[in-house]
């Protein structure tokens, strides 16, 4: 879908299809005698209006008809940009009409005009998101970053009108392209493994990268075994495909600091010889939705032309069995030097993130965010709605945290605590073990793996988001797969 802004009501067709939003405090129908109609009067509409709830109703006009939807959003004192973004998550997924949106004459207290707009239309572009399977057989035959927009259907052929007297213009493009871009990442998190192995989404990278005139760098298995990136050859080492260490460069503004921006990119995890059940492999394409949604970030911090330094890294790999593959008890050694015992081959994605924050600090990452599906323990504590997050730092916690919150992502802080990193230690043969069975706080266990290898001074933030990275069923708000979770929050962070 699209979105312009018009001052005026337009009346053209037969009948236009209007939404009013509307807080329960208002004169309904002094509102309506009041439209604003381009070249006409409203006076005397609706006379005998009276609200309840949501409702459409079919005004005749001349030669021609309005049918008004009415949408409450509650009390006004009560309002808040979750309902909000609710309501219209839920609109966008049901609307099969073009639309004029009434905005015009609403007060949102608490909150300024461009972010109800913003909030709206990047909501609607989440309910209206669903993947086009029909057209998954080009994938075949086509690089996906070339046919991403022929996989994913967003209502492409109606128009919403933005009804309001101010200019709203770059607002309703800044929320386009936040809308685009988490269903990029979406598309991406949907398609079958079978269509998206690690070569595939290099070239997904490779292409948006040249699209937008970026720098990148991938370093394949020769390479990998150069710097010893032990992590991620040996999660692997299963796979004949060879595993990619993807680089893409973005700079905002020259000799400024560089924030790593670093997602997991586990294209399938069978949990190797820890095999998964089939409950427990159901989903696992799933498990590169840190990698989509962080590629999905930058490309949102180059269209809005950010001036922060940015380095993209994704470790991309397929944890599969073979007689190669890594077997418990194996020792490997990662980019950093450091030995690890691999207690759990399913426990593989701290595995490849670590020899990626290795490899960001060593390409003078000054600041670190990791978007991650990494533990089910997280997703155990925390459920389908609230990621764990965990920092090292203060300042850089409390800078992301509010512009989560701005956009509705939810994060509950965990503890980094050296009572989980002793239990990484309890190892005869290697530096670490990659997982400590027994011992509970998993998450927090992992993520402290993690942070054995974030150089002390350097701001960190780890994202363990395997409950909101997918949408396990259906519901009224937006179709079931992935949901581009984080994109908008990191993006909004280096706006």
């Amino acid at each position: 879908m699209k979105f312009i802004q018009k001052y005026k009501i337009q009346i053209h067709e037969k009948q236009e299809h209007i939404l009013i939003p509307y807080f329960e405090e208002t004169d309904m129908k002094k509102q309506l005698q009041q439209l604003p109609l381009e070249s006409h009067t409203s006076a005397g509409l609706a006379k005998d209006y009276k609200k309840f709830g949501q409702q459409t109703i079919i005004i005749p006009f001349q030669s021609r008809s309005m049918a008004i939807t009415f949408m409450p959003l509650g009390l006004e004192k009560k309002f808040n940009l979750e309902k909000l973004r609710k309501q219209f998550q839920g609109f966008g997924k049901t609307v099969k009409e073009d639309y004029q949106i009434l905005l015009e004459g609403l007060h949102f207290k608490g909150y300024s005009l461009s972010q109800v707009i913003e909030t709206i239309i990047k909501a609607m572009y989440v309910g209206a998101y669903s993947f086009k399977k029909d057209n998954l057989s080009l994938a075949s035959t086509n690089r996906i970053f070339a046919i991403r927009d022929k996989l994913k259907c967003e209502k492409d052929s109606y128009t919403m009108l933005i009804i309001h007297s101010e200019n709203l213009q770059y607002s309703i493009e800044k929320a386009m392209a936040y809308g685009q871009c988490i269903n990029h990442a979406r598309v991406l998190g949907d398609i079958p493994n079978n269509y998206l192995h690690v070569k595939q989404f290099t070239e997904y990278a490779i292409d948006l990268a040249e699209h937008y005139n970026l720098p990148y760098e991938v370093l394949g298995k020769s390479e990998l075994e150069e710097f010893n990136s032990g992590g991620i050859l040996g999660v692997n080492a299963g796979c004949e495909e060879e595993p990619n260490l993807i680089s893409i460069y973005y700079e905002g503004c020259k000799g400024a600091p560089v924030t790593a921006l670093i997602g997991k990119g586990v294209m399938f995890d069978s949990g190797g010889y820890n095999l998964k059940s089939i409950g427990g492999m159901d989903g696992m394409k799933y498990d590169m939705c840190g990698a989509a949604n962080v590629l999905a970030a930058l490309e949102l911090i180059v269209r809005q032309k950010s001036k922060e330094n940015i380095i993209l890294i994704i470790p991309a790999v397929e944890n599969l069995i073979s007689p190669s593959a890594c077997k418990m008890g194996d020792v490997l050694t990662t980019m950093s030097g450091k030995t690890v015992e691999v207690y759990n081959v399913d426990a593989e994605g701290r595995l490849i993130l670590c020899d990626a924050i290795t490899y960001a600090i060593k390409k003078g990452s000054s600041r670190l965010i990791d978007l991650a599906t990494l533990t089910y323990s997280c997703h155990s504590a925390l459920g389908d709605e609230i990621s764990g997050i965990f920092a090292n730092n203060e300042k850089f916690y409390e800078a992301f945290k509010r512009k989560a919150e701005e956009e509705g992502e939810k994060v509950w802080r965990l503890p980094l605590d050296s009572s989980y990193h002793n239990h990484l230690h309890k190892t005869q043969t290697a530096d670490l073990i990659n997982y400590a069975p027994g011992s509970g706080g998993g998450a927090s266990v992992a993520a402290c793996f993690l942070e054995e290898f974030v150089e002390p001074q350097i701001p960190w933030i780890h994202i363990d988001f395997v409950g909101p990275a997918v949408k396990r069923k259906e519901n009224k708000l937006q179709s079931a797969g992935a949901t581009g979770a984080f994109v908008a929050s990191i993006a909004a962070l280096f706006e």
